[in-house]
């Protein structure tokens, strides 16, 4: 018998948002960033002064109220007008739908007079005002994810009100690749979390992936690439990271049974990897965030 044939049902949950980076500082007409470009979105917000961005060949002065956001592995160079005040912070997530509409639905500049700005300037002025607390316990955590869920909301109806149907094919597939990979490893976590069998070691590769929607692999790759800013087997990576430290914060299982579960033979490989993504070994990870 079934007994939840009538059941209505909210959509499950299944996302990473990282939130880093976050400080705010005071500078003078000498402060100048080199060109870079960072794996997550960055959010700039001005709070006195004014300070330049360059991006995409075109340079954009931001003062005090307006809001900037950096999309991921876009390279861009700030500097600082006569005085600064700012606050800045780092956020990425693994929602692949949602990724690709910021990316291709938000503009950069957002002044303090926009729509934009002002609904998300309340949530930005809460977060800043975190960094003078100095106690940063399970209340302050909460909060932050509290306000920046606020931001991303507003982030999405933007992206949806601006939306355009230009390369929407291309888009699509990449979408269609990010979510199979992001499903694919999930389950092959669960599998071996839930059942403790060890997966093929090549049960998830990015060719799998492409082949989903039937495009040539140097193709599926330019494609994956132009929308999400990053290769399929960085994406994969970044996924693969996410659930290893998301594992390593749970005590109950092994550093040798997470990396089964993320595919790989041998403990030596996954550790090696593991250093590779995070300049820490899986054991030195979990005492550090033990310790926090």
């Amino acid at each position: 018998m079934n007994f939840l044939k009538n059941a209505k049902r909210l959509p499950v949950l299944d996302w990473n948002l990282t939130f880093f980076g976050a400080h705010e500082q005071k500078v003078g007409a000498d402060w100048v960033v080199p060109v870079e470009k960072h794996y997550a979105f960055e959010c700039i917000f001005v709070l006195n002064g004014h300070e330049y961005v360059k991006i995409q060949g075109k340079t954009y002065t931001l003062s005090s109220g307006d809001f900037f956001l950096i999309p991921p592995e876009f390279p861009h160079q700030v500097w600082a007008g006569k005085t600064l005040r700012y606050f800045c912070f780092h956020f990425d997530l693994d929602d692949p739908k949602l990724k690709v509409q910021l990316i291709q639905g938000i503009n950069y500049y957002h002044p303090y007079n926009s729509r934009l700005c002002k609904q998300i300037t309340p949530p930005l002025k809460k977060l800043d005002s975190l960094i003078n607390n100095g106690a940063f316990d399970f209340n302050t955590k909460m909060i932050i994810q509290i306000e920046l869920s606020k931001m991303l909301q507003a982030f999405y109806q933007s992206a949806v009100s601006h939306s355009s149907n230009a390369s929407s094919t291309s888009v699509e597939y990449s979408r269609i690749m990010a979510d199979y990979m992001k499903s694919q490893l999930t389950n092959q976590v669960l599998g071996y979390v839930k059942n403790g069998y060890a997966p093929d070691e090549k049960s998830l590769v990015v060719e799998d992936a492409i082949k989903k929607v039937g495009l040539s692999s140097g193709y599926g790759f330019r494609v994956f690439k132009q929308t999400y800013g990053i290769s399929p087997r960085e994406y994969l990576s970044k996924l693969k990271v996410n659930e290893a430290k998301k594992l390593l914060m749970k005590p109950n299982y092994s550093v040798a049974d997470i990396g089964l579960a993320l595919g790989y033979s041998g403990l030596p490989n996954f550790s090696r990897q593991f250093k590779r993504w995070t300049t820490m070994s899986p054991n030195e990870f979990r005492a550090n965030a033990s310790e926090k």
